[in-house]
């Protein structure tokens, strides 16, 4: 679960975050990944008030684990995830984890778009929360499971990727740079927030009017 504490903001800071909700119609916001997020208790909180979030990435080969990211989904309705990669060789796999912390979609191939994964989720009305995104490289030694290999990528023995398996990344594919996009209608807030908010920064900016007209009598 993730909770985040609200800061405390004076009315400058409020009308900047107004405004900044404002823009953001228009807009989109660019993450950069940082470590440690390679687990999903560690997954990398994302802000988001956009209909689109880019992350960018990399998996080195000095650092070759799973990348989790968090967004908040505030609204049901169809949640787009997919990765990219300048590199044509880069091979991903990716998993989609919902509010309770379960897998609720994976993917290896995203059609049309090389060996990198993508993923199409409908978020029912009554699961909104924060999902979680995973991101790892292919790894040739989980395809199947054995007695050695316990967790793979073909849990019903069709010889079909059904699951993500986290924490296979480091003897996956590796040493290229992502971008992954999570769009959707859910990533933001109702449209009465911005005016709410804009209505808080009057009503105290007004309150304080009369205080700041003695101090100059």
């Amino acid at each position: 679960m993730f909770c985040l504490k609200p800061p405390l903001v004076s009315i400058r800071s409020m009308c900047m975050l107004t405004a900044g909700l404002v823009l953001a119609a228009s807009s989109h916001a660019l993450t950069v990944e940082f470590e440690p997020n390679n687990t999903l208790a560690t997954a990398q909180v994302v802000p988001n008030t956009l209909a689109l979030v880019e992350i960018a990435g990399s998996r080195s080969f000095n650092d070759p684990s799973d990348d989790f990211f968090a967004v908040q989904v505030r609204q049901g309705g169809l949640l787009s995830i997919r990765a990219t990669s300048p590199d044509g060789a880069a091979d991903s796999i990716m998993g989609l984890f919902g509010p309770l912390g379960s897998l609720v979609a994976s993917n290896d191939d995203s059609p049309g778009n090389g060996f990198m994964s993508g993923i199409d989720f409908l978020v029912d009305d009554a699961a909104t929360g924060w999902y979680v995104v995973g991101l790892s490289g292919f790894n040739p030694g989980l395809i199947s499971c054995t007695a050695g290999v316990p967790a793979c990528y073909d849990s019903d023995g069709d010889f079909v990727f059904d699951t993500f398996v986290a924490g296979g990344g480091a003897g996956g594919s590796t040493g290229w740079d992502y971008r992954l996009t999570v769009s959707g209608p859910g990533l933001v807030p109702e449209p009465g927030t911005v005016t709410l908010v804009a209505l808080a920064i009057g009503l105290m900016a007004a309150a304080t009017r009369p205080r700041n007209a003695d101090k100059k009598r």
